[in-house]
């Protein structure tokens, strides 16, 4: 999987497996969490399904959303990764986040976005990278615009209103360059 093993400083990509349905039940279970998400009502049947999901994309595509680790501490914060979405009929790569809220407002998810980013960028995987992010997710919003994406527009996405947020990879490089001139 293209992801796995792949280090930021302070977190660790791995695959998702059944050793971590107790994580992803405390999240699952966590109404703020999964506010924006679409969830059953029992969440914990839908664990495996969601870990059944992620393994299909590693097949299929070589990437899904990845456990993410703290290196500091090695438990499992969250779940981030790259996504074949489809939007408006059209393919496009998504990448995606989700952390435990206790892991909350430390920088994880813009760290891990970041990374998948780079990840997409640097290995060409695709022109331009989005998020598809509910309307009323400001946190999530946040995150978007510090991996350098601006809103492009709203789409219908799986039956609910979804704000879709991308970074092309000229804007990326440009990124790059005035960071490298900064040095």
């Amino acid at each position: 999987m293209i992801l796995e093993n792949y280090e930021t400083p302070r977190l660790k990509f791995r695959s998702l497996c059944a050793a971590d349905r107790d994580v992803l039940k405390i999240f699952f279970e966590n109404k703020e969490a999964v506010k924006f998400l679409n969830v059953p009502a029992d969440p914990g049947t839908y664990i495996a399904t969601w870990i059944g999901r992620q393994e299909s994309r590693y097949e299929s595509m070589g990437t899904g959303l990845c456990a993410l680790i703290l290196k500091e501490t090695g438990e499992m914060i969250g779940h981030s990764g790259l996504v074949r979405q489809f939007v408006d009929g059209i393919p496009k790569w998504e990448v995606g986040y989700h952390l435990l809220p206790a892991f909350w407002g430390r920088g994880y998810a813009t760290e891990a976005a970041i990374a998948c980013r780079n990840y997409c960028f640097e290995n060409e995987m695709a022109e331009t990278l989005i998020s598809l992010i509910h309307p009323e997710n400001k946190k999530s919003i946040a995150v978007a615009k510090r991996n350098g994406m601006a809103f492009w527009k709203t789409t219908l996405f799986k039956g609910q209103p979804s704000n879709v947020y991308r970074v092309r990879r000229e804007d990326w490089e440009k990124m790059k360059a005035s960071v490298q001139h900064a040095l």
